[in-house]
């Protein structure tokens, strides 16, 4: 499954980027283990309470992953490239998944990859109800979490999420 934005990259400018990271060339480091993917829209369960096939689709995500980070310092510019670690498990009998991220260097306010041992959480899952997909990002960069809401496209299998801060909207793909 490849991860990307429309441009294959985070956006932003001066180092205000999209904090849900991008992944480009992912290298999978541990196994994963997932019933095969389905479309949102075919989910069948009339139990609200139990995971569909949504969850499995995630579930498809669970495992520890490198990749590179692709963050984009403006229109004109060419994207700073980094790599990171995600590792993703299921919580909650398979309900959501526990993604954390590590990225050592994050350009700084020249542009220069500089080291900063950036972290983040997010907490993902699929809301049977409002039939969307969630996710819930927090890291050691900011105080407030972001909330996104997204959708999965199967032909391309492509997740996109949109979400707002205290402080912009933000639409990025996963």
């Amino acid at each position: 499954m490849h991860v990307k934005d429309s441009h294959g990259a985070l956006s932003g400018d001066g180092g205000d980027f999209c904090r849900w990271p991008v992944f480009a060339g992912e290298k999978e480091t541990s196994p994963v283990t997932a019933a095969p993917a389905r479309s949102p829209n075919d989910s069948t369960s009339d139990d609200l309470t139990r995971p569909s096939a949504n969850q499995n689709l995630l579930g498809e995500l669970a495992g520890t992953w490198s990749y590179v980070l692709k963050i984009s310092m403006g229109s004109n510019k060419r994207p700073i490239e980094t790599n990171g670690v995600v590792v993703r498990q299921p919580i909650m009998g398979g309900r959501y998944f526990l993604a954390d991220f590590d990225v050592e260097m994050l350009p700084g306010t020249d542009g220069k990859l500089e080291k900063v041992n950036f972290k983040g959480k997010s907490i993902e899952g699929y809301d049977n109800v409002k039939k969307k997909f969630i996710s819930i990002w927090i890291d050691n960069a900011s105080t407030g979490p972001t909330i996104f809401e997204g959708s999965y496209d199967p032909a391309s299998r492509i997740f996109t999420y949109a979400g707002e801060t205290g402080f912009r909207k933000q639409k990025c793909a996963k």
